[in-house]
Order: structure tokens, then sequence, then C-alpha cells
């Protein structure tokens, strides 16, 4: 609970101070702001509520996880 309760100040402080500045930029300012809140309340419902949700570095890890490999196995250079 009291993780729950500082995380929703925290989220009114942020929201006080950045709203008025948001609405004097453009949208693609304000959809790169959105999204990067949207990945940071993701992130703090799964750590208030002790959630085993999928972090970011898993979602990357499937996306770019085989074809890095492939490009790190390409680039090895064998011992002669």
């Amino acid at each position: 609970m009291e993780k729950m309760v500082m995380l929703i100040f925290l989220y009114i402080v942020i929201l006080a101070y950045d709203l008025p500045k948001l609405k004097k930029r453009n949208k693609k300012t304000v959809v790169i702001y959105i999204s990067l809140l949207v990945i940071a309340l993701y992130q703090s419902i799964s750590f208030a509520f002790d959630l085993e949700w999928p972090f970011l570095h898993t979602a990357i890890d499937a996306l770019l996880g085989e074809p890095t490999r492939r490009i790190v196995e390409f680039l090895e250079v064998s011992p002669s």
C-alpha cells in the first residue's frame, strides 16, 4: 500500500510540473513523453504489486536476441 501511495504522489507531482510545459510543445514531443510515461507506469505497477511481468529487457531480448547472437557468431574470429 505504501508503494502505491508513494507512486501516486510521485506521478501527481511529475504531471503537475510537466503538463503546463507540454501544452507549449509540438505533438511529436508530447507523443514521446506519453510513451515514456506509459513505460514508467508499467514498471511502477509491476514494482508496486510485486508482479512477475516481463521487463523491458525481456521484450528487447525477445525481439533482438536471435539476430544479435547471429551477428556475434558471424563476427567471431576462430583462433588459428
